[in-house]
């Protein structure tokens, strides 16, 4: 019979690590790459419900979370392998003396003693740990961005100090963890040849009464080692800790209630919308407040109200980048959660007050929100825009055609080397808006770099181009809400009026908006 088992044991632990070497490839890597995928996702799509967190933050949560959940594969390959060598130890114990097994079960609940708090604080250390890590790493990219800032102002030294302030967390969470984790040695260290012990002693206590031969008592001996070197694998226990932690980062990112997407496509149809009622609360603080605003098709309204008053969030509804508490929104009466994310990205176009280019190319980056667009163009050379057109007509809707072509490549010109002012940057994507082709424009304060004369071209030539879209316009400048054909006024997240600018000028409260002092850029904006 114990030939059998050992048989069986050696069997058993081929396979396993077989299967484990399979897992710790294949399998590590694979969900380690899929988690990483999830989250990028999160990161990036408003709709995932992830909290907001800084740049560098989410990177460590990228990094960190993806990795500790691929090593999760391997843990539990490994965990499996020693809990059956333990078992198959065990239970040839058991085939010379039942009483033997018995010696060595009385440390399990020693040992579960130990591991549970271990594993609790271990885990809230490797938390800490990690989250100091994030909170330095979010700092660094705070600093990066602002480098010429910091450089022209002489505050290396201060910013430094701030990116490294949570340094003493990080080493106090550190040194937590090697103090527990040399604390679960020595309660180990001292368990486990005290258990030998113990098994040797029930061994020669069964030798001398005449139960088992000197033979079996060898091997008892050696079966005993065997189980207890599982003992040695404890360092499976301290990988859990740092796994949790990382875990807990990943699930807290990716396990928020995603909107569900809709199946209807949207039909043709002139850009008429409506808001019904819509409510937004962010952290219990309501934004929005039972809105209810119909925007007539090929029209064009201006979104007006001080710092906080809920203009981006309104905006930000159209595209779902932001989601109602409660009420819906309608394009042409169809509620826009109920659509595709691509028909609803067809639908409705954005232009923002600082447009992030993103593509290698100026035209790559005027045709990024189309991908069917023509973006590269035949010849940086000659510039043939027979393939381009449609950039060509969306550069220079949005006054950018001229500037485009003083650049070294002309429309081939590589983003990253493009020297653009904030103006040329708002007017490119204002160009990306246009090419998207959507019936509804969006205008988040997206002519607010530019000059008074070039915006009144500007706007111009996009009511030329833009001839029967339908147009919502954040707007901070009178001259930009006198063009609209009607304005909303928003006050503390509610709609106070809605009228032509003409006749909300008469009120002296309406006309403070536009004042120096009113004219409060800082508005928090949902992009």
């Amino acid at each position: 019979m114990a030939a059998g088992l050992a048989t069986g044991m050696v069997t058993l632990a081929v396979i396993a690590d077989v299967l484990a070497q399979r897992a710790n490839t294949t399998g590590a890597t694979g969900a380690s790459a899929w988690v990483r995928r999830r989250m990028v996702v999160s990161a990036l799509d408003a709709r995932s419900g992830a909290p907001e967190l800084g740049a560098g933050e989410v990177a460590s949560r990228i990094i960190a979370g993806g990795s500790a959940c691929g090593r999760i594969i391997p843990l539990v390959s490994s965990a499996v392998r020693t809990v059956l060598t333990a078992i198959a130890a065990l239970a040839l114990l058991g085939t010379i003396d039942p009483l033997l097994p018995l010696v060595l079960l009385v440390g399990a609940p020693i040992g579960y003693a130990v591991l549970r708090p271990f594993t609790r604080r271990s885990t809230d250390a490797s938390t800490a740990y990690q989250e100091a890590q994030g909170r330095i790493a979010d700092r660094l990219v705070d600093a990066l961005a602002g480098l010429r800032t910091i450089r022209a102002s002489g505050t290396v030294d201060q910013e430094v100090a701030r990116i490294l302030s949570p340094l003493p967390e990080l080493r106090a969470a550190g040194l937590r963890s090697w103090e527990l984790q040399r604390g679960l040695a020595v309660s180990f260290g001292l368990l486990t040849p005290a258990l030998h012990v113990a098994v040797i002693g029930a061994a020669g206590w069964a030798l001398a009464v005449g139960r088992i031969s000197p033979g079996q008592l060898i091997a008892a001996v050696g079966y005993a080692a065997l189980a207890l070197g599982t003992v040695d694998k404890i360092d499976i226990v301290v990988d859990l800790a740092g796994i949790r932690a990382g875990a807990a980062r990943v699930v807290d990112f990716v396990r928020p209630i995603r909107p569900a997407e809709g199946e209807e496509l949207l039909p043709s149809g002139v850009g008429e919308i409506r808001f019904d009622d819509v409510s937004v609360r962010r952290a219990g603080v309501t934004v929005l407040d039972q809105v209810s605003l119909r925007v007539a098709a090929g029209s064009t309204v201006a979104i007006v109200g001080p710092s906080g008053s809920g203009k981006s969030a309104l905006t930000g509804l159209l595209g779902r980048m932001v989601e109602p508490d409660a009420g819906r929104v309608l394009i042409d009466g169809h509620d826009i959660a109920e659509l595709t994310t691509t028909q609803l990205r067809q639908a409705v176009a954005y232009g923002f007050e600082r447009p992030v280019l993103l593509g290698q190319t100026v035209a790559d980056a005027i045709a990024y929100a189309r991908p069917a667009v023509p973006a590269v163009l035949e010849s940086p050379r000659t510039q043939n825009m027979d393939r381009g057109m449609d950039v060509l007509l969306a550069a220079t809707a949005a006054h950018a055609d001229e500037f485009i072509r003083r650049l070294p490549l002309g429309y081939h010109t590589p983003v990253v080397d493009a020297p653009l002012s904030g103006g040329e940057q708002q007017r490119l994507g204002l160009a990306r808006a246009v090419a998207q082709g959507a019936r509804v424009l969006v205008l988040d304060d997206a002519t607010s770099s530019l000059d008074t004369a070039t915006e009144a071209n500007v706007v111009e030539a996009l009511s030329d181009a833009l001839s029967g879209r339908t147009k919502l316009v954040v707007a901070h400048r009178a001259a930009t809400a006198a063009r609209a054909d009607r304005v909303a006024w928003f006050v503390g997240g509610r709609l106070l009026r809605v009228d032509t600018h003409a006749r909300l000028w008469r009120d002296p409260s309406y006309r403070t908006l536009f004042s120096p002092a009113a004219d409060d850029l800082a508005e928090d904006r949902t992009r």
